[in-house]
């Protein structure tokens, strides 16, 4: 199982690199934004049974395409109020897992929503001045925190964070999971700012990555509680030992439009 995760982890590493490596393109990006989200949806859909209504699954799929190659006025504005309902929504599903026996397909349609809106920010977070290395931190901050909670929590994990919703997610792992992310990117912004390449706000830097690890770690947990609701183990077999996209990459559903609101507010963390 561990030697599965690691060839298709390689797999991914690969694919993460080729994404940032033509991320300038806009076309190209809309593109893989497209078919992150569709193959998210279908993902969702099967696992709620709101595919089994094919308009209504052939709707959404339409305007999440169609969503993924045009601009939005005021697009800020849409994320921050998206981010705070998709926050209470989750928040009120995993407070009330045990009595909620099945998702909605309003709910569904929801969720949809915030997926196509959350993973199209990686085009306005690219478009900004130095959005390359800025998209590139909001995407591998995920999987090095992921990955050393798994490691920490694996090794000396014992108090668990989330029994119902995560049975094997510990305390000792969440804090791994965010001291690792924190000093792994504080030595690389250490390197990268000394070397010339690009000057870092450390002070902002630092702040970001405990935020984007521990909303990294909720989005995780908010993507899980649909699968418990819906009695599943996994969303799809697409990456094997990882599952489905939204197996994958459900950290990182709520890490981008945070990182994109961040800097919005706070500034760019590169300069």
């Amino acid at each position: 199982m561990l030697k599965e995760r690691v060839i298709t982890g390689a797999g991914i590493c690969i694919a993460i690199c080729i994404l940032l490596l033509f991320s300038g393109i806009p076309l190209f990006l809309s593109t893989v934004i497209a078919c992150l989200c569709l193959q998210a949806i279908f993902e969702l859909y099967r696992a709620t049974g709101a595919k089994n209504n094919r308009v209504f699954y052939g709707i959404t799929c339409l305007l999440a395409a169609v969503v993924s190659y045009i601009s939005i006025l005021h697009y800020e504005i849409v994320i921050a109020i998206l981010f705070i309902l998709a926050a209470a929504l989750f928040i009120y599903l995993m407070l009330n897992i045990k009595q909620i026996k099945s998702i909605h397909p309003a709910v569904s349609a929801l969720i949809a929503c915030f997926i196509v809106c959350f993973y199209k920010t990686m085009s306005y977070i690219r478009s900004e001045e130095l959005g390359f290395y800025t998209l590139a931190l909001s995407i591998l901050v995920c999987n090095v925190d992921d990955i050393a909670a798994y490691f920490v929590g694996k090794g000396c994990g014992k108090h668990k964070s989330a029994p119902v919703i995560s049975p094997n997610k510990t305390v000792e792992g969440s804090i791994g999971g965010v001291a690792c992310s924190v000093a792994f990117f504080l030595l690389l912004g250490l390197i990268l700012d000394k070397t010339g390449v690009v000057s870092v706000c450390f002070g902002k830097l630092t702040i970001y990555l405990i935020l984007a690890s521990l909303i990294g770690q909720f989005g995780d947990l908010a993507l899980s509680t649909v699968k418990r609701i819906m009695k599943i183990k996994d969303y799809g077999a697409l990456l094997p030992g990882h599952g489905g996209i939204l197996d994958r990459f459900d950290s990182l559903l709520f890490v981008l439009p945070f990182t994109y609101l961040f800097c919005c507010m706070a500034g760019p963390l590169f300069f």
